[in-house]
C-alpha cells in the first residue's frame, strides 16, 4: 500500500514540510499502525457485520479481540477493547495525526518526544514515536529552545615585565552567549 499523505492544514508550510517527512519514513518499509481513513472505516464496517453474523472466521475473532466501537452521537468511533471501566484509548486515523500530535505538542510546552508520549498514550493508541520525532525536529520553537554549545572559560595571565610602561595588556572579554549583532568579543586594553 502506498503511503497517503495526511491532509491537515495544507496551506501550512510546516504541515507540508512534516507530510513529506513523515511519508518518506513510511515509504522505508516499515508496517505502519497508523490506519489510513479507508482502512480505519473498514476495520468499523467489518466489526458492525460481525456483531450480526453467527459464524466467525479468524480474522473475526482477531478484531474483536484488538478493538472495540464507540458509537458518539451519529459517529463511530475505533478503541482498543477495554475491560471494565477503563477510560476509551481511541485509534487515529492517518489523516489526524498531524492535528493530534500538534495539540498535544502544545499541551505539553513544547515537550520532547517522551512527554508527548505520555500525554497521547491516555487517549491514542497508535501514535508512533517516529511521528513525533519527526514533528519534535521540524517544531521551530524547539529548534530555537535547543542548549547552546557552552565554551570553555578562556584563562587570563598577565604578562610580567621589569620595564615600565614597555608592555601592555589585552584582555578579551567572552560574549558569545550574549552576543550584539556580530559582535562577541569585548577587548579590553
Amino acid at each position: 500500500m502506498g503511503a497517503v499523505a495526511p491532509n491537515a492544514h495544507p496551506g501550512s508550510q510546516f504541515a507540508l514540510v512534516w507530510n513529506a517527512a513523515f511519508n518518506a519514513s513510511r515509504s522505508e518499509g516499515k508496517k505502519s499502525v497508523l490506519l489510513p481513513e479507508e482502512q480505519y472505516n473498514e476495520i468499523i464496517s467489518e466489526l458492525t457485520a460481525i456483531d450480526k453474523s453467527s459464524k466467525k472466521v479468524p480474522h473475526e475473532y482477531y478484531l474483536l479481540k484488538k478493538y472495540e466501537i464507540l458509537k458518539c452521537g451519529d459517529v463511530l468511533k475505533l478503541i482498543r477493547r477495554r475491560t471494565a471501566n477503563e477510560d476509551p484509548i481511541y485509534f487515529a486515523t492517518l489523516e489526524d495525526t498531524f492535528d493530534i500530535i500538534k495539540r498535544a505538542h502544545i499541551a505539553t510546552g513544547h515537550g520532547g518526544r517522551d512527554k508527548m508520549v505520555k500525554e497521547l498514550s491516555k487517549k491514542y493508541a497508535n501514535i508512533t514515536h517516529d511521528a513525533l520525532s519527526i514533528y519534535k525536529s521540524l517544531c521551530i520553537e524547539c529548534q530555537c529552545k535547543c542548549k547552546r554549545p557552552t565554551t570553555k572559560g578562556t584563562v587570563v595571565r598577565p604578562i610580567l615585565t621589569k620595564n615600565f610602561s614597555s608592555r601592555s595588556q589585552v584582555d578579551l572579554v567572552d560574549m558569545q552567549a550574549i552576543k550584539q549583532g556580530n559582535y562577541k568579543w569585548i577587548m579590553v586594553y
